[in-house]
């Protein structure tokens, strides 16, 4: 019998597990730190407005993620167009890329000179291993310095914080979605993107968005958990995972002042690896558990502000998302929520966002709303976007450990980490916080399907979970 289960964290990973497990009548207990479930799969009010923390696209490639997913949210699921520009040489380029708007930006000179770089970069690099490159050499191999230096350094630097260099080849691999630019080229040509973007489940060049936010497949997991008999508490800080002989027996945590303390025959955990090894509390000294306490700090989480513009008029622009990959922008990234869902914006104002990026030792992130205001609005109007007297209203979300750095020491300080973590025969560490993985939220809800099946099968980590979780370093993102 598998007993009562803890999930710790209610993101679409913790909630994806706990929604397996309940759905099989398993005693669920999921423990949530924030106030709201579903982690950045999350759709707030904010006065007539619903709106996302930032842009989302659900993109399923397996058919038990689709039907989950749609089962959940019925009619409410529907096909939505994908439309994304890149803000490069003072304008809006489409994506993917056309020939005739590239060769308008770029001009027959600077275009030969990418092709030049490329050409000279690709003998350079030709016959070396990815495993003994890091990210901007891999880039460089297929790409060229000239593309690096127009596109991906200043986007990617923005993003996460360290130069190309000190991060590892497998964060360029599994971000980047085209191989080569013989492969942009090909799709600058055709006008067609690679098989990766094309699915059963929508058609080429949309994807599927519930009407009434994103939110919808997480607060309905939720919902079933409940419904099922299963337990969510919010507004829960985890302190502690009581570890004796080789097994979690209990977790306590916080809530309103209070201490309280559970008790689960199994734990999966979504928690930041970079703090969790904190948690763990065994009943005697030990080393592997030392180790991975020196090592995780150096597991590093970009934090998001999330900046949120009331605006007077219909709509700011046509499109869904678009980047910026230009340093003379502090966001890396825009979307108009409208555009996704017309009924989540209703009137004759519209709601644009903008990402940016930093560390929490960025003055930055304990700026004030109208600080970040008056930071970016320039910017805004110098590409026509919004202009000054156009905005109502402007607030910020900000959101910790949301993206993991992998830089080019990640995995040596990850494995110790889980050395000590596969030693607790009934705790999995999971998520994309958890196991220091970025990924679409597809892949998060198949982690979380995975690890509550590995769960029920009652078979050791070492003969079912560690080797599922293997297949997860292999994701690849559909952006």
């Amino acid at each position: 019998m598998t007993g009562r289960v803890l999930v710790l964290g209610a993101g679409p990973t913790g909630l994806a597990a706990g929604y397996r497990l309940a759905q099989r009548g398993v005693s669920v207990h999921v423990i949530e730190r924030l106030p709201w479930v579903g982690g950045l799969c999350k759709t707030f009010q904010h006065g007539p407005f619903s709106l996302d923390l930032g842009p989302h696209r659900f993109t399923p490639h397996t058919t038990e993620v689709y039907e989950t997913v749609r089962d959940l949210c019925g009619d409410d699921l529907k096909v939505t167009p994908e439309r994304v520009r890149f803000y490069l040489f003072d304008r809006f380029l489409t994506y993917p890329f056309r020939l005739g708007e590239v060769l308008g930006g770029v001009g027959p000179f600077k275009a030969t000179s990418l092709i030049a770089s490329w050409l000279a970069d690709r003998a350079r690099f030709s016959g070396c291993a990815e495993s003994d490159m890091n990210y901007e050499e891999w880039l460089r191999a297929r790409f060229g310095r000239g593309v690096i230096d127009v596109v991906f350094r200043p986007l990617v630097q923005k993003t996460w914080g360290v130069p190309l260099h000190e991060l590892h080849w497998r964060l360029a691999r599994q971000r980047i979605a085209v191989g080569s630019l013989r492969e942009v080229m090909a799709q600058i040509i055709t006008g067609k993107r690679s098989k990766l973007f094309q699915s059963q489940f929508y058609p080429y060049g949309t994807f599927l968005y519930p009407q009434k936010g994103y939110g919808t497949i997480t607060d309905r997991m939720a919902d079933a958990i409940v419904k099922a008999g299963g337990t969510v508490t919010t507004s829960a800080q985890v302190e502690k995972l009581i570890v004796r002989d080789g097994r979690v027996r209990s977790v306590v945590y916080r809530r309103d002042g209070v201490e309280e303390t559970v008790e689960g025959d199994h734990v999966i955990s979504t928690l930041p690896v970079s703090i969790f090894a904190d948690m763990l509390s065994p009943e005697k000294p030990d080393a592997d558990l030392d180790a991975a306490r020196q090592a995780a700090p150096a597991l590093r989480f970009r934090k998001l502000i999330l900046v949120y513009l009331v605006v007077n008029k219909p709509h700011v622009y046509p499109y869904g998302v678009a980047f910026f990959p230009g340093k003379e922008f502090r966001f890396g990234r825009t979307w108009e929520q409208k555009n996704f869902s017309p009924g989540m914006v209703p009137g004759n104002q519209t709601v644009f966002g903008a990402e940016i990026t930093c560390w929490e030792t960025d003055p930055l992130w304990k700026a004030e709303d109208k600080d970040i205001f008056e930071l970016i609005i320039p910017q805004l109007e110098r590409c026509n976007l919004i202009r000054r007297s156009e905005v109502a209203e402007c607030f910020t979300v900000r959101l910790g450990y949301v993206y993991p750095v992998w830089d080019t020491h990640f995995e040596r300080n990850l494995s110790i980490v889980e050395k000590y973590v596969s030693r607790v025969e009934n705790l999995i560490i999971n998520g994309r916080p958890g196991l220091f993985f970025y990924n679409n939220l597809h892949h998060s809800l198949e982690m979380g399907f995975l690890s509550a099946d590995h769960v029920l099968s009652g078979k050791p980590k070492a003969e079912q979970w560690e080797r599922d979780a293997l297949r997860f370093r292999e994701y690849r993102l559909v952006e």
